[in-house]
């Protein structure tokens, strides 16, 4: 599969069989993440692999108890169900909707590891680039795994869960994590977005705008 049916063929995968991922397409696929851009070759980024069984169960665990909060927060409630409701339905929906992922054989974790290139008043402005190149790193990861059969999701529940994710790693207060993938051969691909997430999603003229802003190539 070339990088262009990669592109198109990428999906956010959440349920994962437990199917071993061979280590020599696992360095594969860091080496071709590590290609990413990165303002002046700062390089302020680093992988974490968690493959050791105990660690990767006690991350999953750790990564759907965030699931379950991060859903209590951005999914609206019922109507007539009270906020403890809404919490146990949260908890319920990450395990179903997450609970694959104890199977996972090989945990990314995608870490923002400051070099402090720029002068001490432009650092939040450094930050803001280095994040981004975290972002090309993860990307590079996820289209070149899905161009091997491998699924992956960009992830942020450990956010809801940092001082035990942080812990369970070792991870100095300097290092971020802005994004964690579970990489792994999926249950099958989705083909599609789920229908809710299809009713939402824009066209892609009306996000592309030419010359100015405000001249969009399609109104939405």
């Amino acid at each position: 599969m070339d990088a262009l049916e990669a592109i198109r063929r990428r999906r956010s995968v959440r349920r994962y069989t437990d199917r071993p991922v061979d280590d020599a397409d696992v360095d594969e696929l860091l080496r071709l993440a590590l290609l990413a851009p990165t303002g002046g070759m700062a390089q302020a980024w680093s992988i974490l692999v968690v493959r050791e069984p105990e660690r990767r169960a006690a991350l999953a665990e750790l990564i759907i108890r965030g699931g379950a909060e991060y859903f209590r927060l951005v999914r609206p409630a019922a109507a007539g169900t009270s906020p403890e409701e809404h919490a146990e339905w949260a908890r319920g929906y990450a395990r179903q909707a997450l609970g694959t992922y104890p199977d996972v054989p090989v945990w990314i974790v995608g870490l923002l590891v400051p070099r402090d290139v720029f002068p001490p008043d432009r650092r939040a402005m450094e930050r803001d680039a280095d994040m981004v190149s975290v972002g090309f790193m993860i990307e590079n990861l996820m289209v070149a795994a899905r161009a091997k059969g491998l699924g992956t999701v960009p992830t942020v529940f450990q956010w809801f869960v940092e001082d035990e994710f942080r812990a369970l790693l070792g991870l100095p207060p300097e290092v971020e994590v802005p994004l964690v993938t579970p990489l792994g051969y999926p249950e099958e691909f989705p083909q599609g977005l789920p229908p809710a997430l299809a009713a939402i999603r824009r066209p892609w003229r009306t996000l592309v705008h030419d010359e100015t802003w405000g001249a969009p190539r399609a109104d939405a």
